[in-house]
């Protein structure tokens, strides 16, 4: 199914390939949930197939350089203007769940002699941005390669976009003027599993660049301009102090997973609002790729995680990278290698089927390691059974 492009693993390769292509043949099937328009898209790509770069190393700043290294040349074809290389903070304090200034480094390396424009760093950390630039090593980014490093979280906020509620509503989220304006955003993601996406990878990396407290919109969640207010005025109190951000977000945690906990005991597992959201999170995901998609993702998978994802799974020692210019193709391939079935995702196959990216593995060329080779069998998120659910009553969204 893969056009692999690399060392021959026979026979590992070809078990995997067909079970893969057992499981590609039913995808039509799956309720009528996948449109004549992803067929169309197919077409359209099919004689321009993106290149995804799998790497592996003995570090991850080795690795990173590798998978870039192999698309180079597609990379130097898609930049222009000023740069803005976008890492992911969800957390400022645990590595396992943040972008390492590692992997970072060799991006820098590459963008050595570029002259078209500003090169920044920017990101709008879950938590303190700052302390994560202190923490992850990007201060030292920042004298050694004369680069900037910008919190998002206190940019501009002049461009928006729509989304959808998880009540099939329609409402606005704002997101970074520096992020509007960049030439050419990279990605430089961590591969870990989702609560509600199934996985976080180079596309939903981007959440970075909305306002931060208008985040929950993109789960469909509405919690008002007063409330939204008061939330913003509590963070930017409270971002520096790890143990009060540890005390609040750990009851918001308990909450959270209390209610769902309640909630997927009195549906008997239906779980509708927990599904309304996923829904919504699928649905917005590919909305968010038509303003702010990557031109360049790099996926950090030296240490991934799988399980209750994207803060509190476990580490799975992966030691590869992944690299190149099709955001949805770079997410697609490295969610098949996490054990996961691409267009079963609902983001990356509503991406696929409005001509946003490639999902569909048959239609990408891999180049580098093999990926059936890497492949593994990632926990997923407990929420995955109703994350597997996100194509039921598709006519309730509204497509833009």
């Amino acid at each position: 199914m893969f056009n692999y492009k690399g060392p021959s693993l026979l026979g590992l390769f070809f078990y995997n390939e067909t079970v893969f292509q057992r499981q590609i043949l039913v995808f039509p099937s799956y309720n009528g949930y996948i449109s004549s328009a992803m067929n169309d898209s197919m077409d359209r790509v099919i004689n321009n197939r993106p290149r995804v770069a799998i790497a592996t190393g003995k570090t991850r700043k080795d690795t990173v350089a590798q998978a870039l290294d192999l698309v180079r040349d597609d990379i130097s074809n898609a930049l222009k203007g000023d740069v803005l290389i976008k890492p992911n903070f969800l957390s400022s304090t645990r590595h396992l769940a943040s972008t390492q200034a590692e992997a970072v480094e060799p991006v820098l390396d590459l963008l050595s002699g570029y002259t078209g424009g500003e090169i920044v760093i920017g990101e709008g950390g879950s938590r303190s941005t700052s302390e994560a630039f202190d923490r992850f090593g990007y201060r030292d980014l920042e004298l050694r390669y004369g680069v900037n490093l910008r919190d998002l979280n206190r940019d501009g906020y002049m461009k928006s976009f729509e989304l959808v509620t998880e009540t099939g509503g329609i409402h606005a989220i704002r997101y970074s003027d520096t992020a509007a304006e960049a030439g050419t955003i990279i990605s430089v993601a961590v591969a870990k599993t989702h609560d509600t996406a199934t996985v976080t990878l180079s596309l939903k990396n981007m959440m970075g660049c909305l306002k931060r407290v208008e985040r929950p919109r993109m789960h469909g969640i509405q919690l008002g301009s007063t409330a939204e207010n008061a939330i913003d005025m509590l963070w930017k109190a409270i971002e520096r102090h790890d143990n009060v951000i540890k005390l609040i977000s750990g009851i918001v945690f308990f909450v959270v997973h209390a209610a769902r906990s309640v909630e997927r005991s009195i549906s008997r597992g239906e779980q509708p609002g927990l599904f309304n959201q996923v829904k919504a999170m699928s649905e917005n995901l590919a909305r968010l790729a038509t303003v702010l998609k990557p031109a360049v993702s790099v996926i950090d998978a030296f240490d991934a995680m799988e399980g209750n994802g994207p803060g509190g799974g476990k580490p799975v020692p992966m030691r590869c990278a992944v690299a190149g210019t099709d955001a949805i193709a770079c997410d697609a391939v490295m969610a098949y290698m996490m054990g996961f079935d691409p267009m079963r995702i609902g983001y990356l196959a509503l991406a696929h089927e409005r001509g946003l990216g490639v999902a569909d593995i048959s239609q990408i060329e891999v180049t580098g390691e093999n990926p059936a080779a890497l492949r593994r069998r990632f926990i997923s998120h407990e929420n995955y059974p109703v994350q597997s659910r996100w194509y039921e009553n598709r006519s309730a969204v509204t497509v833009p």
